[in-house]
């Protein structure tokens, strides 16, 4: 199958492309940073991985679109670029940079899912969400609040997809000791908020609520397999491994 992960080069998105290039399928993959994506292209083809990779920043609401539009065919679509967004009081923080985590994550995948909508016979996309979407996450509101926006827009576009064969998924990796969780521990933060939210991330990973990355990864690679189709509008999250 034809699987394009939106933010794949790095951290949770490199080890989705790691898994799914390992199960055969072609991958095409985007992200910001030409360097990085550079680098897993040289990595994973060197692995025997059929791939290739675009620069295409999710703040672009034409940038994504345009390339699902030329691909031609697209079977799966896993929405997996974010912003971790600001941190703070939520009266406290940057409006531009609250409004801007909801450019990228909210409106980034909408305008990616809509496209590959318009481009699908059939297929699924997996709209990449998290435990802040679902519980609260104070001061880090616009992530926690453009999260729980893709999930309501999942089941939403999922009921007007119900007569075409095109499931839409929310999937919960669950925390994971990479990218935004990893950061999240880091014990020299000086901002007081920044240190509640390490506090906070050192406790769950040593009461042992992280997901492994390779556990994260293989449930993605079974919802692009087509297991929880059945499920369309849900959310999948580590639990359902």
């Amino acid at each position: 199958m034809r699987v394009l992960v939106t933010g794949g080069a790095k951290e949770l998105g490199r080890a989705f492309a790691e898994v799914l290039g390992a199960q055969g399928h072609e991958l095409v993959i985007t992200g910001r940073d030409e360097k990085a994506l550079d680098a897993a292209e040289t990595e994973l083809k060197a692995k025997g991985v059929d791939v290739r990779t675009h620069v295409a920043d999710l703040a672009d609401p034409h940038a994504t679109p345009k390339l699902i539009e030329s691909l031609g065919h697209l079977d799966v679509l896993v929405n997996n670029g974010a912003l971790g967004g600001p941190v703070g009081p939520t009266w406290e923080v940057d409006e531009d940079d609250w409004w801007r985590t909801f450019e990228v994550n909210l409106r980034g995948t909408a305008t990616a899912m809509n496209a590959a909508i318009r481009t699908m016979t059939s297929g699924r996309i997996i709209n990449v969400v998290s435990n802040a979407g679902v519980h609260r996450w104070p001061y880090v509101t616009a992530y926690s609040v453009s999260k729980a926006a893709v999930i309501k827009l999942t089941e939403n576009v999922a009921v007007e997809l119900k007569r075409r064969p095109i499931a839409v998924l929310s999937y919960d990796p669950g925390m994971v000791d990479v990218g935004l969780m990893h950061r999240g521990c880091d014990e020299s933060a000086q901002d007081p908020e920044l240190r509640k939210i390490a506090q906070w991330a050192r406790t769950q990973r040593a009461q042992g609520r992280f997901t492994p990355v390779e556990q994260s990864a293989g449930l993605l690679a079974r919802i692009v397999s087509g297991e929880f189709d059945h499920r369309s509008g849900g959310l999948v999250t580590p639990s359902d491994g």
